[in-house]
């Protein structure tokens, strides 16, 4: 975790409220006590389902959270009952209090807007600002790198006026609750969600939002929460001041310990990995284990030289062992990748493809460590269709590896969906979505070439745009990867995009480790940087030879050892008949 997110998170302790009710009541004076005789008994609050942890309803429909707790207390001290009026979203809320129809709202921040209809407490909790985006998004460190980009916010509160005053560059897109905008920003649809750090932290582990994280802390004023009570009865924020004076410093871990520190424990199945899998976990378990004994030797050594030459006999014995496990695990971790590298395509299948459709393959596979999540495939579907697909699994390494063959095999036992790419999608989401441990999943591209109408039919997961370069075309055609990657929600759908692919045409299919990794100046490639390299090598040396091309450009550009997995496809149609054109030169 970051210093700073760090920081902000054991802030927000000093802030927060209790659940316990057994204290005694706030001792008012003696015009406070008539002020509440004379003007209610219970009190109309108004609350924002929408707001967890802070404000929701539970599973039984009742309001619960860290403002709830808050309410009660104060209710408990002060002696009196507050009544929740449901069924109001947050801009009603607002309006009710401005017509006095509500009495008091138990956490918002205030503003002077706010202020001229509202009389506030002393806050009692401030909420950390941060920006959210996903785990592959460029670098953002504040909030004027947004200038220009989609970047969701909530419809009414306080950030999302302040970032329309003080940031009008920002292209703000206002959603409706929290899940909402960061879900768009999931899938694609934004760059960017600005909201609090609480709620954010919360809404990424109740609906397993692996792919986003926090970026960088937002320059907003400081969210303080307070009691909001209509104007004329501003009597009443003295008296909630005093109760809010007594809560004890117990109080607020207990509130900080319920709903903001929550421990996640994400739950694996690992009762379908590989065995090769289980194995080379086992191995490097048992590498680590001899690692840690064998430093705890080495400082043993020195605090007794009596004990010298036993402990010096024992190293030596333990190091031999380690050795004889490293060398297992080079074997077992040699033996998976060669495995892995039989799910691509082989030297008979590419040939196979060129002869029977025309299609000139090329490709290249690069794992970022001894094991990949990345893997290409085609299928030749019947006399004039040809499908080739691209995937490439969030992380990389053993776990990434497994779930490339747990893809695989579902792959190769589905032919039903096999000429429907967006039906061919969906069916695996939902059979592998069960079987992924918490926080992983893929992006995928399905594409089905049909040389008799020389066109693409295709459904993307989230993957970098394909690119289809067209004969006397310049520029290529961009495709769209916009889709929600496999295994991340099971109830994901899909739809079906075409792109033109006459004769000559080339398809460039290529994993995020080429435009999203670093280069040796530090910067990214990028999609615009990638389709410039790619048109000078296509003017330089002809199409079946693409592959050999970008790949020494990229060797020249990309910072080593890569960051990610990496994977280049592409397939040509040539311009003549296979049988009267060279054979190909894939490798």
């Amino acid at each position: 975790m970051l210093p700073w997110l760090r920081c902000l998170l054991f802030g927000i302790a000093a802030g927060c409220a209790a659940a316990s009710r057994a204290q005694a009541p706030v001792a008012l004076d003696a015009d406070q006590q008539q002020w509440l005789q004379s003007h209610l008994q219970t009190l109309r609050r108004g609350a924002d389902p929408g707001w967890p942890p802070f404000e929701f309803r539970d599973q039984a429909g009742v309001y619960a959270g860290m403002c709830q707790d808050y309410s009660d207390l104060v209710a408990s001290r002060i002696g009196i009952d507050i009544e929740i009026i449901p069924g109001l979203d947050w801009k009603t809320i607002l309006e009710r209090m401005r017509s006095r129809e509500l009495d008091v709202i138990s956490c918002l921040v205030k503003t002077p807007e706010r202020s001229s209809f509202i009389a506030f407490s002393k806050p009692y909790t401030t909420l950390p600002a941060v920006i959210y985006t996903r785990t592959d998004y460029p670098y953002v460190g504040r909030l004027r790198d947004l200038r220009g980009r989609r970047v969701t916010t909530i419809r009414g509160y306080a950030i999302t006026e302040f970032l329309k005053k003080e940031y009008p560059g920002i292209d703000l897109v206002e959603c409706d609750s929290p899940l909402e905008c960061m879900r768009a920003v999931a899938v694609g649809q934004a760059d960017a969600f600005v909201g609090t750090l609480v709620v954010g932290v919360y809404h990424v582990r109740k609906y397993n939002l692996a792919n986003l994280k926090v970026a960088a802390p937002a320059e907003v004023p400081p969210l303080e929460l307070r009691f909001g009570v209509r104007k004329d009865w501003e009597p009443l924020t003295g008296i909630i001041n005093r109760a809010l004076a007594t809560i004890t410093h117990e109080e607020h871990t207990d509130i900080q310990r319920r709903w903001v520190t929550v421990e996640y424990a994400p739950v694996i199945d690992y009762s379908l990995v590989w065995k090769v899998g289980g194995t080379l976990s086992l191995l490097l378990l048992i590498t680590g284990t001899w690692i840690v004994q064998v430093r705890r030797q080495k400082q043993a050594l020195q605090l007794s030289e009596s004990r010298l030459i036993r402990q010096r006999d024992e190293l030596e014995k333990l190091t031999q062992d380690l050795e004889a496990y490293g060398e297992r695990v080079a074997r077992e971790l040699e033996m998976a990748r060669e495995t892995q590298i039989v799910l691509l395509p082989d030297v008979q299948t590419v040939e196979e493809i060129y002869r029977l459709h025309g299609l000139h393959v090329d490709s290249r596979f690069q794992p970022s460590s001894e094991l990949g999540g990345d893997f290409w495939g085609l299928r030749s579907l019947d006399a004039a269709r040809v499908a080739v697909m691209a995937v490439d699994f969030s992380g990389h390494g053993i776990n990434a590896a497994l779930n490339t063959f747990r893809l695989h095999a579902l792959l190769d036992s589905d032919r039903q969906h096999a000429e429907d790419p967006a039906a061919l999608l969906q069916h695996l989401n939902r059979r592998i979505a069960p079987l992924l441990p918490t926080g992983q999943y893929a992006t995928m591209f399905y594409g089905v070439i049909d040389t008799a109408h020389d066109i693409i039919t295709y459904a993307g997961g989230a993957t970098p745009s394909p690119l289809v370069f067209l004969p006397g075309r310049d520029e290529p055609m961009i495709g769209s990867g916009i889709g929600y990657p496999i295994g991340m929600f099971d109830d994901s759908t899909w739809e079906n995009l075409k792109l033109p692919f006459p004769p000559g045409a080339t398809l460039l299919l290529y994993s995020d480790a080429v435009t999203e990794g670093k280069m040796k100046n530090g910067e990214r490639l990028e999609e615009a940087g990638l389709v410039r390299v790619v048109t000078a090598c296509l003017q330089e040396a002809p199409r079946e030879h693409l592959v050999q091309g970008l790949t020494a450009r990229l060797d020249g550009l990309l910072a080593q050892p890569l960051e990610d997995d990496l994977t280049i496809v592409s397939t040509t149609r040539l311009a003549t008949p296979a049988g009267h054109a060279a054979g190909p030169d894939s490798g």
